[in-house]
């Protein structure tokens, strides 16, 4: 036999890749950020074969970053292993009812380039400012850089139905085709879920509930809504409807008009545009000429009609609490939108509610506390979408593998592989 062919014989066959491997070591490395070789092992249940493997595979692909660590305990160094941030880059859009907000995050959802522009509360505008939000957070992209786009998310308040279209009182928006628009302009999957499913997304796989399995998430802005975690998945319902409680009533008798036609919902008094008008109301002033920090500041400075509108919308809340606490029996419930801009106003009145009307052993284990995430949170929880549907795909992971990708599509938006998630 010829010296080749004996060693082409003899040459072992490459390892065959699962991408449940990739999946398993790329959605665990995201969450946790580093581990070492040991940890990816314990905690993904890989035989060390495989994962060495797979580790290899995706050090080759620059998908990862090895470095060395010396062990507190051993005093030995060992490898340890992160994701290489710039591998891959993520578009995310927050639709979020009186701004759009668009950002360019890295794999790991950190954002590299923001835009937003300010709307008319409930004032419909046309999809192409989605379009143009996104030309605007990829325009200075080079050729190579735009190959690296992976794809969409999309947080969007309101209803979207299966073609793509979506219906949003805040947005003033009925049954527009956001999905047409952005699949006429951009060749990249993109992936949408409600506003209220990518906070507790986001809290879930970035911030305070990483380590819980029952959470909820409180948004009070333009509107308010829940996000729910139950055994570790989202509670999304029947139709996808779940987490209404904006357009629940917790106060008897309330006559305030909501925007869906009721009245007496939490929203119509407790979303910051009905703060803002329960003020104005009583105190003779032109709500156009007010935002909702001015009258932040006013109960900040002891103004009594403030002071009153928000501990009303306080109670309110806190009753809305205290009813999802009992029910769904959480480990933490997160707060956010304009709550975390009136924490030291807002917090005190909500916990005294809720212990008001809340039997003790139902709060023995719970806490309330607002997040730490900010007003981004929508941005990296849309990121941490796309990332995580993403890895769902195969072509998409093995998109994401490829040693080199070629920014063509994207450069002369050509249609390319989509996905929908319609949440």
């Amino acid at each position: 036999m010829p010296t080749a062919e004996r060693t082409a014989s003899r040459r072992k066959p490459s390892p065959k890749i699962a991408n449940q491997w990739l999946r398993q070591i790329l959605s665990l490395l995201y969450r946790r950020r580093s581990l070492s070789r040991i940890e990816i092992v314990e905690t993904t249940g890989l035989n060390a074969a495989s994962a060495s493997h797979a580790l290899r595979y995706l050090l080759n692909r620059g998908l990862l970053l090895r470095s060395a660590d010396r062990n507190q305990i051993t005093f030995r160094d060992r490898e340890v292993f992160t994701l290489n941030a710039e591998a891959g880059y993520f578009v995310a859009i927050d639709l979020e009812g009186d701004r759009l907000r668009f950002g360019l995050t890295n794999l790991l959802g950190d954002i590299r380039c923001r835009w937003e522009e300010c709307l008319e509360y409930g004032q419909p505008f046309a999809p192409k400012k989605v379009v143009e939000g996104i030309d605007r957070v990829t325009r200075d992209l080079d050729s190579t850089q735009l190959g690296r786009v992976l794809a969409v998310g999309v947080s969007f308040p309101g209803l979207l139905d299966a073609e793509g279209c979506l219906s949003a009182v805040n947005l003033g928006w009925t049954k527009v085709p956001l999905l047409a628009a952005l699949r006429q302009e951009f060749p990249w999957p993109v992936f949408f879920e409600r506003d209220k499913e990518t906070c507790i997304h986001a809290e879930n796989w970035l911030g305070a509930a990483q380590n819980c399995r029952n959470a909820l998430f409180l948004i009070a802005e333009g509107g308010i809504g829940m996000g729910m975690l139950e055994g570790g998945k989202q509670l999304l319902g029947a139709r996808g409807f779940s987490g209404e409680i904006g357009h629940c009533k917790f106060i008897p008798g309330a006559e305030d008009l909501c925007n869906c036609g009721q009245r007496g919902c939490l929203e119509a008094i407790a979303s910051s545009p009905n703060i803002i008008r329960q003020y104005a109301e009583r105190t003779g002033a032109a709500p156009a000429e007010l935002h909702f920090a001015d009258v932040l500041e006013r109960a900040r400075r002891g103004d009594a009609i403030a002071l009153s509108v928000f501990e009303r919308a306080g109670r309110a809340i806190g009753s809305a609490l205290s009813t999802a606490i009992s029910l769904l029996d959480p480990e933490i419930v997160i707060l956010g939108g304009d709550l975390i801009l009136a924490e030291d106003i807002m917090l005190p009145i909500i916990w005294d509610q809720i212990r008001l009307m809340t039997r003790p052993r139902s709060l023995e284990v719970v806490q309330i506390v607002v997040s730490r995430l900010g007003f981004d949170i929508r941005l990296k929880g849309a990121a941490s979408l796309a990332f995580q549907y993403m890895l769902e795909a195969p072509e998409l992971v093995q998109r994401l593998c490829a040693p080199a990708r070629d920014a063509a599509p994207a450069l002369d938006r050509r249609p390319g592989p989509r996905a929908m998630r319609e949440r």
